[in-house]
């Protein structure tokens, strides 16, 4: 038994099953019901993101369970005798791809779902620190963080499940 590979593989299965758990219930209903409700949700929206600091919390376990896949590639790339062995066996091109997946994943819901939702959070907390309606420009800016959460989100959540779906069925490829 390998120590380093064992841990290695707790922190990206347990990783990928929190990252994968939060990103589907932040993008499928937390996100949508909050832009639902409008104004009212921005409270509940704000403290989730702003004072529970949930997108960085995404954030952490996605590079967690990133880095520690490629930790383990690398390793097993290793054993199977170099980079073209490893990549043209079924085995390493079924964790190859669901690794770039997971990677791209990781970068739209960093990038496009995480920051938006943080800039759109900063917002919400300007529009509730003025005591009134959000002005225009807030309200367009508020609109388009939303889109961009939902186009983003979808992206994440479909590349993540296929990255999912790549690792999980390595051994049958």
């Amino acid at each position: 038994m390998d120590p380093v590979m064992l841990v290695l593989r707790i922190f990206h299965v347990v990783g990928g099953t929190l990252w994968v758990g939060s990103a589907f219930l932040l993008v499928r209903y937390v996100g949508p019901t909050a832009n639902t409700l409008g104004p009212i949700g921005a409270p509940f929206m704000i403290e989730m993101f702003k004072a529970r600091r949930a997108a960085r919390y995404v954030t952490s376990v996605a590079l967690i369970t990133v880095i520690a896949g490629w930790l383990m590639w690398f390793v097993d790339m290793g054993r199977y005798g170099g980079l073209e062995p490893w990549v043209t066996s079924p085995f390493g091109l079924a964790l190859t791809i669901g690794g770039v997946l997971a990677t791209i994943a990781a970068y739209f819901g960093i990038t496009g779902v995480g920051n938006n939702v943080e800039k759109l959070v900063h917002t919400a907390d300007e529009v509730r620190a003025s005591g009134g309606p959000p002005t225009a420009e807030q309200g367009s800016r508020m609109q388009h963080l939303s889109e961009e959460i939902a186009r983003h989100g979808k992206i994440d959540i479909a590349l993540v499940l296929l990255a999912v779906v790549a690792m999980a069925t390595a051994r049958y490829w």
